[in-house]
């Protein structure tokens, strides 16, 4: 099932900042039950500082331990990262340990996350590209419009 998946302030009535992450996942249930394992294995409150304060894109000692204990790979930190060179890091502890307390990025968060997720069976899918375009190519005889919206 192709659902959005939220980071921000979904629901507008913060800040209203928000972006939304086209994913596949089997149920909804499937990604209750991961953060129901993930917080007892991390403590109920487990997710508030997970880059939930405002103006405060970082996330605690917990987060980091559960991301280290579940093996999450340094290439994402890299990859995401973009305030830290961590050119030649081999381990999430070893960047710890030359920056304790990076400020993340968004991506970086929003793969982390689901990350920690599937490790806990969320079983979400990234880069859905699959879903097809309804156009006269796919569908013969549908007809499109907007054509003319789009000229200088």
């Amino acid at each position: 099932m192709l659902v959005y998946l939220p980071f921000g302030d979904w629901s507008g009535d913060g800040h209203g900042q928000c972006e939304n992450m086209l994913v596949d996942i089997n149920s909804g249930q499937d990604l209750l039950e991961a953060e129901k394992a993930i917080k007892a294995e991390y403590g109920d409150d487990f997710f508030e500082s997970f880059a939930n304060g405002y103006e405060e894109p970082t996330i605690s000692n917990k987060c980091w331990q559960a991301l280290s204990d579940n093996r999450m790979p340094v290439s994402l930190l890299r990859l995401y990262d973009d305030k830290n060179d961590w050119s030649g890091i081999t381990s999430i502890e070893e960047a710890r340990s030359i920056d304790p307390n990076p400020r993340l990025g968004i991506e970086f968060i929003k793969h982390a996350f689901i990350w920690l997720l599937n490790c806990y069976g969320a079983n979400i899918i990234l880069g859905v590209s699959d879903i097809p375009q309804i156009n006269n190519w796919t569908c013969p005889g549908f007809e499109t419009v907007g054509y003319g919206c789009f000229c200088d």
